[in-house]
């Protein structure tokens, strides 16, 4: 059965495709650039130029194409001024692997960092300002439930030690009134 979205998923398929065909064709081009203008080709480098991943440079056969251009360049002669393409290969691809991650991290703890503040409004349904507000009366609040709470806590133990002392002149009471009955009781009886 044929659907209305048919149509439009063989529209979406076909633009992904020529999508594709296109980043491919400009990776090969900024391949075959960097061969005329005797760069270092890296990965990095002809996924910059080419303005597409890495990871697509990395799929076959775009990888071969640019293992191929690296041999390629690697057999030309080099004057005193050059360095192998192996080592400036791997610097250049290095340093653009650092300002990626370096520019990743810092777009992570922005969106990090946007995260908490849409969950904070979402929790409170307020804003920054009225969120910071809440915070400072929340802790006013602590700090005055703690007051009580070691106030109670000292009341409690001094009670404990007003308890203790009661018990124990109660136990003595107690003592002296067993020891007055049992007197009574034997005077009291006949002999």
């Amino acid at each position: 059965m044929i659907t209305a979205s048919a149509p439009k998923s063989a529209a979406m398929v076909q633009q992904r495709r020529k999508d594709s065909k296109a980043k491919r064709q400009a990776v090969l081009a900024a391949i075959e650039a960097m061969e005329r203008t005797r760069t270092p080709i890296t990965v990095a480098e002809v996924a910059r130029r080419a303005r597409v991943s890495p990871w697509l440079v990395r799929q076959e056969p775009l990888i071969t194409a640019v293992r191929k251009a690296q041999t390629g360049s690697a057999g030309r002669i080099f004057t005193p001024g050059e360095t192998s393409t192996s080592s400036a290969s791997l610097q250049v691809e290095r340093d653009l692997l650092r300002q990626e991650n370096q520019r990743l991290r810092h777009e992570l703890r922005r969106s990090q960092q946007r995260i908490s503040e849409l969950l904070g409004d979402q929790i409170d349904g307020t804003d920054a300002h009225s969120q910071t507000r809440r915070v400072k009366e929340l802790t006013d609040q602590n700090a005055v439930l703690s007051r009580i709470a070691s106030d109670a806590t000292q009341e409690a133990h001094r009670s404990q030690e007003e308890l203790a002392g009661l018990t124990s002149d109660l136990e003595a009471g107690h003592a002296v009134n067993r020891s007055l009955i049992a007197q009574l009781n034997r005077t009291a009886k006949p002999s």
